[in-house]
């Protein structure tokens, strides 16, 4: 059964039984008022009778008649039904000292001043006084009529209730059906966000909880949208990597396998042995390389590093250190400012040679290359600049990807494996900080790296960064 429907049976259970109880109520109220009405009449009646008796008999008394025969209580039954106009039924008796030897009594069961309702085809209400001279009036009155209609007005407002309930269930159906609208559409979205459609949105406006329940319902909704596409975007990201990775590893393998052969195969002069070799040496370098970014990158997603401070004099003299053979004829700068960084020293060394590296691959001999360190906003900014080609501005974003190169046969020949710029981004990550880049084609490259000052953490640098 549909929540509607629930909601039109309890309302109409309730609208009718409290309709029923109210009606009941108001009838019987009605009810016993005409039958307390009544009650007073008929013992006005009931005295005016006995009084009438009464004065009889004392007039007889007074006259020195006989007030014990039979013949007496005829009269005097007569004298009283002549003014009993509404007296179903009436009667004179002579008391008695024993109950057993009672008339009345034995009729109607009624001792002085009692009264009773007397139930069958007819109500009756009898009422039973003693008077003067040992005499009992007993006075029967019919009441059915109060009670026949206490019941045409139970049977008319039963129809009337029929008929209300009727018509309330139509209005209640339109209602609740209106009221249950949203629920509905609620209903629906969830099915074909169930189908995947992530980006369906409910926005109701009802100004009441069911608004609140479709903000809720939206949220979630764009929080399940976020989750699989971000879901999407890592497995296409980890088939590209896949695919980038077994090209990566190809490439090299196939120019070792045939510089192999040849020299397995062939008797090459010692010219064309050196080339080869060389050509072997080389690429076994690449791999090399090639396996150990790829196990930083590993490491850096499973284990979080421990960051201590650490001096950035320590970690700059060591990337020169590092660097100057692949420096190409650059001219390196780098000015630490005497400033500690929390962090670790050799994955700050690691990101500082990369980020190098790439700028002198990027850069012309006698190109400068600048690395700075600076404090801003509590925390630290680590630049480095060059002025190398640049990157478009429509493949900026995709740089920090796993194996994506701009220039890819320029990199290979250089010995790239287009890793560095992706472990720079995992080592920033890994410091709670961020890595930016800034480029335009022909001028150059900024890259800056936020990372925590000491004592500062992850969460308050996340706050500190500019939306």
């Amino acid at each position: 059964m549909k929540f509607s429907q629930k909601l039109v049976c309890i309302m109409l259970l309730v609208i009718a039984a409290f309709f029923a109880v109210g009606g009941a109520v108001l009838v019987n109220g009605s009810f016993m008022d005409r039958l307390s009405a009544a009650a007073e009449q008929e013992q006005s009646m009931h005295a005016m009778l006995c009084g009438v008796v009464e004065d009889y008999y004392l007039d007889q008394t007074g006259r020195g008649e006989d007030t014990c025969g039979d013949d007496f209580i005829t009269a005097a039954t007569w004298r009283a039904g002549d003014l009993a106009r509404g007296v179903y039924s009436q009667g004179l008796f002579r008391a008695s000292a024993d109950p057993a030897q009672d008339e009345a009594y034995a009729i109607y069961g009624l001792q002085d001043g009692q009264s009773i309702l007397q139930y069958g085809p007819n109500v009756t209400r009898t009422y039973r006084s003693d008077l003067l001279g040992g005499l009992v009036m007993v006075n029967t009155f019919d009441v059915t009529e109060i009670f026949a209609a206490r019941n045409r007005s139970l049977q008319r407002f039963f129809l009337l209730e029929a008929a209300v309930v009727a018509g309330a269930a139509v209005v209640v159906w339109l209602v609740s059906r209106r009221l249950t609208h949203p629920l509905t559409v609620l209903t629906a979205a969830s099915a074909r966000i169930a189908a995947g459609d992530y980006a369906l949105r409910t926005r109701m406006h009802t100004g009441d909880e069911l608004e609140i329940l479709s903000q809720g319902f939206d949220q979630m909704a764009g929080a399940v949208q976020d989750k699989v596409e971000a879901l999407e975007l890592s497995v296409q990201q980890r088939d590209d990597f896949v695919g980038a990775f077994t090209h990566e590893l190809k490439t090299p393998m196939t120019g070792i396998i045939g510089y192999a052969d040849l020299l397995r195969s062939m008797q090459p002069d010692p010219e064309e042995q050196r080339e080869a070799a060389g050509a072997i040496f080389h690429e076994a370098q690449r791999l090399e390389a090639l396996s150990g970014k790829l196990l930083q990158l590993m490491g850096l997603g499973e284990h979080a590093p421990q960051l201590v401070p650490v001096q950035l004099d320590s970690v700059f003299a060591e990337a020169r250190r590092a660097v100057a053979p692949a420096l190409n004829g650059c001219i390196l700068t780098m000015q630490s400012n005497g400033l500690t960084v929390q962090g670790d020293a050799d994955l700050l060394c690691d990101l500082v040679i990369n980020l190098v590296t790439n700028a002198a691959k990027a850069s012309t001999p006698g190109s400068a290359i600048a690395v700075c360190a600076e404090q801003a906003d509590g925390s630290i900014r680590l630049t480095v600049q060059d002025h190398g080609q640049g990157i478009p501005a429509d493949k900026l974003a995709r740089v920090v990807e796993p194996f994506y190169m701009v220039d890819k046969s320029r990199s290979r020949r250089q010995g790239g494996s287009g890793l560095g710029l992706a472990l720079c981004s995992r080592i920033a990550q890994a410091h709670g900080g961020t890595l930016a880049m800034e480029s335009e084609l022909g001028k150059g490259t900024t890259v800056t790296v936020t990372l925590p000052a000491p004592n500062q953490t992850a969460a308050e640098l996340a706050q500190e960064e500019p939306v």
